[in-house]
């Protein structure tokens, strides 16, 4: 959806109430007139659509046991935590970051962080990761993934989803997806712990 510079003429009062309302919900100006405006005349806004996504994933991965949710309304990302059979419980974060326009048929990225200075446990993460390149890749082998990897971590790009996608179904990909990514990813920890 394209944006334009417009020229409203607006009461003080009404400027300086958007301005407060606007820093409560953490946007700017603009953003919380064109929200109010796109909900006004009925019109789901690219932003709107990411917010229904990431919304519903929190749902959806709530209560999970596992993974916990953490969602900020209205920012484009939301982030996941988890901790590992292993030591001294070290954490994974997976951070998830939409777009409101596709760019290279990506959407967003999935990023999975290790946080940890163990240098057994990142040797295991880039060998995990490696092998789930490889796999996705072979999966896919005329559309795969973007990845990028450094040590401990992992970025995976997000393909878009088919015009028309229910925002609640993509939720449910993108929710299983990463609960996949996690069970697969701790069971390979949990196997080579000790054989590095």
């Amino acid at each position: 959806m394209a944006k334009s510079l417009y020229s409203l003429i607006l009461s003080d009062e009404v400027v300086s109430r958007i301005d407060r309302l606007a820093t409560r919900q953490g946007m700017n100006r603009s953003q919380l007139v064109n929200r109010i405006l796109a909900e006004y005349c009925s019109l789901v806004t690219p932003e709107k659509r990411i917010e229904s996504v990431l919304d519903a994933v929190t749902r959806l991965m709530d209560g999970d046991g596992e993974l916990a949710p953490f969602f900020t309304p209205n920012q484009p990302a939301m982030f996941f935590k988890t901790s590992l059979e292993y030591r001294y419980r070290p954490t994974v974060r997976y951070d998830l970051r939409l777009r409101p326009q596709p760019e290279n048929g990506s959407v967003g990225e999935l990023t999975v962080t290790f946080r940890t200075t163990s240098e057994e446990l990142l040797t295991l993460a880039d060998r995990y990761f490696r092998r789930r390149i490889d796999a996705e890749t072979r999966a896919s082998p005329e559309d795969p993934p973007a990845f990028t990897v450094s040590p401990g971590r992992l970025t995976r790009s997000i393909a878009a989803p088919p015009e028309g996608t229910d925002p609640e179904v993509f939720a449910e990909r993108i929710s299983e997806y990463v609960r996949r990514f996690d069970r697969d990813m701790k069971a390979f920890i949990k196997s080579q712990s000790g054989v590095v």
